[in-house]
């Protein structure tokens, strides 16, 4: 790949997928980012990809991945998905078309809320390498049942893992996994029905407001499920993604731990949630990669700032480089 004939995030991105000669490379825009889809798909080719640039478009929501993008997961080696305007009530259809690809041994970068300003900005630059920092941190995850994980503005959740597998981004990507671009994070899927306390999302919550929120999101759950949501605007728009989505809206989905202190936190979630010394609690999906069982249309991952966990009962330090 010459450098100079294709933009440095496409590099990036085909680096990060750890494209080989011959691969067949489904790339998914959105149609703000229609433009950057034949960038993207330039690049593949030149680097010995064979790539199939379609959009993600049609009646929205969508309720499923588009016929074309659909026939095309079941077989492709590599999906590089970048949408600057996701809808949180298509988490669903990004869902299955992530578990099309994974199932048989695929592998899919997924970017959100990106624009041409960003791509061509910080996502042009060289990422921090993590690798170690996330081989230590699910060295002291792995194997366990309960994980206790507080944060400064008042989340206290105690959270039933025991079973489900610890992954990360932060590691080369591997055949049928996922990752975002950048990379850094930990997680994993809770047990449905085993989270009990209280979220505080101080810094993001996707699909609500702009940036960072207004104030606070205090979410408390019980059995797994969601019960009530506290704040101002974004718990607000928050409340109703979780009402139109319904009960499977409800569930624990994740718990991810950033790692990247290069990154600091500014209201876009793609980002934020892989920031050292943030941690994210999300609702809704949680299948395919993530290991988990409820399928949903949202998955929205709530940030909050200066996380402590116990594991068992006992106390991890989080290695943050």
């Amino acid at each position: 790949m010459h450098d100079l004939e294709h933009p440095a995030w496409a590099a990036n991105l085909i680096a990060a997928g750890r494209l080989q000669s011959g691969e067949h490379v489904l790339v998914v825009v959105d149609e703000p980012l229609a433009a950057c889809g034949s960038e993207l798909a330039a690049a593949v080719r030149d680097a010995g990809g064979q790539p199939q640039l379609e959009l993600w478009a049609g009646d929205r929501p969508l309720a499923a991945p588009p016929p074309a993008i659909a026939e095309a997961a079941n077989a492709i080696d590599l999906c590089l998905f970048l949408a600057q305007e996701p809808r949180g009530d298509e988490s669903g259809a990004r869902v299955e078309l992530l578990r099309a690809v994974t199932e048989h041994g695929g592998r899919e970068i997924f970017l959100g809320l990106v624009d041409p300003d960003l791509l061509r900005g910080e996502l042009s630059q060289p990422t921090a390498d993590l690798r170690e920092p996330a081989r230590s941190l699910l060295k002291e995850l792995e194997g366990a049942k309960e994980i206790h994980i507080r944060g400064r503005a008042g989340t206290d959740l105690r959270l039933k893992v025991a079973g489900r597998r610890w992954l990360t981004d932060a590691l080369p990507l591997q055949p049928g996994e996922m990752a975002n671009y950048p990379g850094g994070e930990v997680f994993t899927a809770p047990l449905e029905d085993g989270a009990d306390g209280v979220l505080v999302a101080d810094l993001t919550v996707p699909y609500t407001v702009d940036g960072l929120v207004d104030e606070p999101v205090t979410i408390r759950f019980e059995g797994g499920r969601v019960q009530s949501i506290e704040g101002g605007r974004a718990a607000a728009m928050l409340n109703a993604l979780v009402e139109e989505a319904g009960e499977s809206g409800r569930v624990i989905a994740e718990l991810g731990i950033g790692l990247d202190p290069t990154i600091s936190p500014r209201g876009h979630v793609m980002l934020d949630e892989k920031a050292a010394h943030t941690a994210h609690v999300a609702i809704g999906s949680n299948t395919g990669p993530y290991g988990g069982r409820n399928q949903s249309s949202i998955h929205i991952d709530c940030i909050f700032s200066e996380p402590t966990i116990e594991v068992d009962g006992e106390p991890v330090e989080l290695p943050i480089p």
